[in-house]
């Protein structure tokens, strides 16, 4: 099958599975109460939000792994192994996000993993993609934007990648905070990285699967993987759009923060992942900055951290902080893509 139309075939196939699962999940949800508690510190506003089911990241990574592997072509090993990073490398993120709103469900509180036991899990996580990226998929370098060149980190790759996925698994989760807003950017950030592909392959369109082997298989299965994963934001965000009927949960945004990242990973495309992510960096900064500058002066910066909440106590709606987030994050997406090829 030609790569344009299983490109296609993966968006509909996701969306259609994510928005159905969570039109017959939803009510489950909400029958067995697992929903979300409220942080008391948060924005008052938000207290409206007590008791809209959670945990709805189980929909998007249903719709995005049945369009994955019904989709993939496992043309060969080289093709086939590469889906395995793909899949794997998201669920494993996934995983320690569903445990940790398991944990929050059953003991009806708003934190659930300790700390440390997030850390050493996800340092785990991190630790096998970085891994099986390096010696089971012979990757070393990536590719310096607006370059063409390709920085070769030898064994430096294997942290360097470990710290990428932290970075961005947990930068995601940080944004998770206001309706569509973490499903949204990640969606226009998915769509980005499929373009850099489609801009770097063209030929890919007009391939036949049966060309598709080697370096190109791999290239043209995280091209579905990414269209998949645009297809499930979609279908998510049919119920998540604000007003939300259903939360992903810390399920969700570790798994989309890590679809992005082993994305970019397979396309040696991590250095762009700052540029067209920088609304997550900035969640993630404007904590850092908030938590160091309470401990050393006693004080605040924003009003509340992350950034997105220092917004809407400023005033500004919900939607329009969300409609705004989305801008940045087109504009800043197609930067990337130029970066990739100028």
């Amino acid at each position: 099958m030609n790569f344009g139309i299983r490109a296609l075939l993966a968006l509909c196939v996701a969306l259609a599975v994510t928005a159905a699962a969570s039109a017959l999940l939803i009510p489950v949800l909400r029958r067995r109460k697992l929903e979300q508690h409220v942080r008391e510190d948060g924005p008052k506003s938000h207290l409206s939000k007590e008791g809209t089911p959670t945990m709805g990241g189980i929909m998007i990574v249903m719709g995005l792994l049945c369009a994955v592997l019904l989709l993939s072509f496992y043309s060969d090993a080289r093709s086939a192994g590469a889906v395995f990073f793909l899949v794997c490398g998201t669920l494993a993120f996934t995983l320690i996000g569903f445990l940790d709103d398991f944990i929050k469900l059953i003991r009806r509180r708003s934190l659930g993993l300790r700390a440390w036991q997030k850390i050493v899990l996800q340092l785990a996580a991190a630790v096998f993609v970085a891994v099986y990226s390096y010696a089971g998929m012979d990757q070393h370098q990536e590719l310096i934007p607006f370059t063409r060149e390709f920085w070769d980190l030898g064994r430096g790759y294997v942290p360097f990648t470990m710290f990428v996925f932290l970075a961005m698994v947990n930068s995601v989760n940080l944004t998770d905070g206001l309706d569509g807003l973490a499903a949204s950017c990640v969606m226009i950030n998915g769509a980005a990285l499929f373009a850099i592909v489609v801009v770097l392959y063209p030929a890919l369109l007009l391939a036949g699967g049966e060309a598709l082997i080697g370096a190109d298989g791999i290239i043209a299965d995280t091209g579905i993987f990414l269209m998949a994963l645009v297809g499930a934001c979609l279908g998510f965000l049919c119920f998540n759009r604000h007003p939300a009927k259903v939360f992903m949960g810390d399920t969700g945004s570790f798994a989309l923060g890590a679809a992005l990242t082993v994305a970019a990973t397979t396309l040696e495309l991590q250095l762009t992942l700052p540029i067209m992510g920088f609304v997550y960096v900035m969640s993630s900064v404007s904590v850092i900055i908030q938590v160091g500058s309470f401990k050393l002066r006693h004080k605040r910066v924003f009003r509340m951290a992350p950034l997105h909440h220092h917004f809407e106590l400023m005033g500004i709606p919900e939607t329009r902080v969300v409609g705004g987030y989305m801008i940045v994050t087109v504009v800043l997406s197609m930067i990337a893509v130029l970066s990739a090829f100028v």
